[in-house]
């Protein structure tokens, strides 16, 4: 009295790709917050060079005022802008901005502040994504000299 049952084994048909596909989408969310990783470090990478370029370039302003004795030099917008450009580490010296301008007027006089602004675009990897993005700071210091 033996009956015999038939128990399908795979009842929704074969498995046999299921872990690739599995291995698949999990491969492409892993690379896609990879990618997302670098690309944030790579902003905040050019975000600390342009501040630190800022500052240096006020600091640089601040220091060679309409006062100061040789062998320094009055600072002036061009001369902040290729100090600025020959300290770029890591990035296109051409693509940096900067702008400088002395406040009340565009004279180094001891008291004045000078303001810096630096901006440098990004080119992320996912450009068709996120498009370009430009960062930038702004520094202000009072002249000494």
């Amino acid at each position: 009295m033996m009956t015999k049952f038939h128990v399908p084994r795979r009842p929704f048909g074969s498995r046999a790709g299921n872990a690739m596909i599995e291995s698949a989408l999990c491969f492409l969310l892993f690379v896609t917050i990879f990618v997302a990783i670098m690309e944030f470090g790579m902003g905040v990478f050019t975000y600390n060079f342009v501040s630190y370029a800022a500052r240096e370039g006020t600091r640089y302003a601040s220091t060679r005022g309409s006062q100061c004795t040789s062998p320094c030099t009055p600072a002036t917008a061009d001369t902040v802008q290729t100090m600025i450009r020959n300290q770029v580490a890591a990035l296109d010296p051409s693509q940096v901005s900067v702008t400088t301008s002395w406040n009340p007027s565009n004279s180094n006089i001891p008291g004045n502040t000078v303001t810096v602004n630096v901006s440098y675009p990004i080119k992320p990897l996912l450009g068709f994504v996120l498009g370009n993005i430009t960062v930038g700071a702004t520094s202000t210091m009072m002249i000494s000299q």
